[in-house]
Order: structure tokens, then sequence, then C-alpha cells
């Protein structure tokens, strides 16, 4: 073979591999990216699992992995994670063909919130050519981070007087749909209670006795409007932090709880609202719709919502929690459209011990300070 010939294949031995490989690198190559856990609680450890699988004749020398997540996720591994307003994550791999490899990533979970990953973006090259190449694979993989539970010594008094509001409440309600029996009149009686037929028939007044409503409920109210321009932000997470506590204290006992907010869902951008329950179930489903609440996003305001809410209540016999650290005008008219249609109100205000903890001038409010440490 002549010796001019030699460059001339070797270039086109360079060609044909540069064009199977621009071609053929991404087919079957799989990468996955799993949480090894569905929730934990703020504070607690976690990990990522990356598993790239190479089914394919082609061995990737480099393979780069990337991804992204919201901050608050911590990778032990900070050589190969950089946090700008989201985590960036690029792991480097080396595959032969026909192979796997695993890493788990360890991390930290110290904020609460909703970690999602749902793409991944993959750079490779290969010895011979300076050529980079680009592919994208989805994911779907998340972690709830949920809010920690206060210490039951702080919250204990708090839960013991909501549920002797809700029992007292129930007393003062009776189920019209439950009867219990007949008794005479007696002037406070309301007009609406008299038995018609058994006055008639015994020429005495009578009304009717009704049994009391077998369940009270609970509305928690979440405010997680900023108090004001410069704020500690963990006076809001302390706010969702005690609507969690009050939330599980109250199922526990057996009492149905609701919730309102003017926080955002972070992934569907709605209002967070949760009907009534008492199950264990409805625990999981509080912890779940806390820890998806985005401070991030504006809120809603909360007097129009709280007055939209109260037109369309149903129940009578429902006790309102107002959790809020902010005081501003919007958080009073809102606690005060409480008072008007159910008489009181306990308000827990979440401060810091050198702000201020002037009591809102409604004197039906019952307004305690809860110190964050």
């Amino acid at each position: 073979m002549p010796i001019i010939l030699i460059p001339i294949i070797l270039f086109l031995l360079y060609q044909v591999e540069r064009w199977v490989f621009g071609r053929y690198w991404e087919r079957n190559l799989e990468v996955e990216l799993k949480f090894d856990k569905n929730a934990v609680v703020e504070g607690e450890k976690a990990s990522l699992t990356e598993v790239v699988t190479n089914r394919n004749f082609i061995p990737l020398h480099i393979l780069q992995v990337n991804f992204q997540t919201d901050t608050g996720l911590v990778f032990e591994d900070e050589t190969n994670s950089s946090i700008t307003d989201r985590v960036n994550v690029i792991d480097v791999f080396s595959l032969r063909f026909y192979s796997r490899i695993t890493r788990r990533l360890p991390m930290a979970c110290p904020r609460r919130g909703y970690y999602s990953i749902l793409q991944t973006s993959l750079n490779a090259s290969d010895f011979f050519s300076p050529d980079i190449h680009y592919a994208l694979r989805k994911q779907r993989t998340s972690l709830y981070v949920y809010p920690r539970l206060i210490p039951f010594a702080k919250i204990e008094p708090l839960l013991q007087q909501l549920c002797g509001q809700a029992v007292t409440r129930r007393i003062l309600y009776e189920d019209n749909f439950t009867f219990r029996g007949i008794r005479e009149y007696v002037p406070t009686d309301p007009m609406g209670n008299i038995n018609w037929k058994a006055t008639a028939r015994t020429g005495q007044v009578k009304v009717n006795i009704h049994d009391y409503t077998a369940s009270p409920e609970v509305t928690l109210v979440l405010n997680v409007e900023p108090p004001r321009i410069l704020f500690e932000t963990e006076l809001l997470e302390d706010s969702i932090r005690i609507c969690m506590s009050l939330a599980e204290g109250l199922i526990r006992e057996g009492v149905p709880v609701s919730l309102l907010t003017n926080g955002k869902d972070k992934v569907t951008g709605e209002t967070v609202m949760l009907s009534s329950g008492a199950s264990g179930d409805h625990i999981t489903s509080f912890l779940r719709a806390l820890a998806r609440i985005d401070l991030s996003k504006e809120t809603e305001d909360m007097s129009g919502l709280m007055e939209h809410f109260l037109k369309r209540e149903e129940n009578e016999r429902t006790t309102y929690c107002f959790i809020s650290t902010s005081r501003r005008d919007s958080a009073e008219l809102a606690a005060g459209s409480i008072c008007d249609k159910k008489g009181g109100l306990l308000w827990i205000c979440p401060l810091t011990r050198d702000m201020e903890s002037e009591a809102p001038g409604d004197k039906r409010i019952d307004f305690r300070v809860f110190i964050h440490e």
C-alpha cells in the first residue's frame, strides 16, 4: 500500500467513527433518577440514586449528566453541585458498551418544600473528536419535605383551647335532623322548635328536643402574607409548622379539621384548600398540602378570601383558628370577618423577640404570641 494512502484511510476512518458516534451514541442510553424516599421531615436526610445504563455497542468514555432542582436540598458532595437560584448538579460517568453504573448521592433536607426533577440533560464526547453531543431524558421523581411539628409542650395550651371551643360550639348548636323527644316550652326556646301537634293534643305548649351534633369541626386559617418588607422568613415557616401541629393534634383527638390559606400550590399554582377530615390519611393530606405551599408566589388577599369563604360556609358549628405573623390591614379585616360570624377568634401570631407584640384592637380576638426560637 502506498504510504500516501495511509493518511487518507485514517481520515476516512476518523470521519466514519465521528459519524457513527454522532448518530448512535444515545441509542438505548437510559438515565433514571429516583429519590430513595417519598417524603421526609425537614431536618432529616435522604438520597438520590442515579442509574445510567448503556445498552449500546458504542462505549461512552465521557458522559456528563446534568439536572436541577429547587434550593433547599443540600448534596453532601459539593464538588459536583452549585447553587444559584436553583441547585445544579453535574455528574461525570465513563461507561463501557453494554454496561450499567449506579451512583447514590446523599443529601440533607433542611427546608420544607416539594422537590421534583423532571428532566436530565446529557453531554457526551469521544476521544477522537472535539464534538460535544447533547440529549435530554425525561424524569419523574419527587420528594416531599414535610414541616416539622412544634414540641407538644409549646402547642398543648393552644390545642386544648381549640378543643374546648369546638366542644362548646357543639353544645350551642343542636342538630335539627336528630329528634330526641318533647318537653314543655320555656321562654328562651325559639318558636321554630314548637311541636304544634303535641301542643294541640295536650293543651300545653311543647317543643322538640334535638340531639347535639356528633362532631365539632375546626378550620385552620393560615395567612402566609409577609408581615412587612424586611422580615424573618422563618416566621412564615413557623406559621406553617404551627398549623400542621394543631391539625395533627386535633385529628388525634378525633376532631375534623379543614384548611384555608392564601398560599399558592407550587405545582398547580392554585390557592391551597383542604376540606374537613379526621382520618390518618387526612394528616398526610395536610402534610403534603403544607409542603407544597410556595412562599415565593404572590399571596391572595386574605380578607377577600375569608369573606368569600364565610359566605359559602354551610356548617355553623365550625370553630376558626387564625394563624398569621402579619398584622396588616388585610389580616385584621379577615380576623374581623370571622369574629362577626362567630363572635370571637383565637389568633396565633409567630414573632421574633425584637418585634412588637401589640394585639389587634378588636377585643373579640384572643391574641396569642408565639416566639420564634
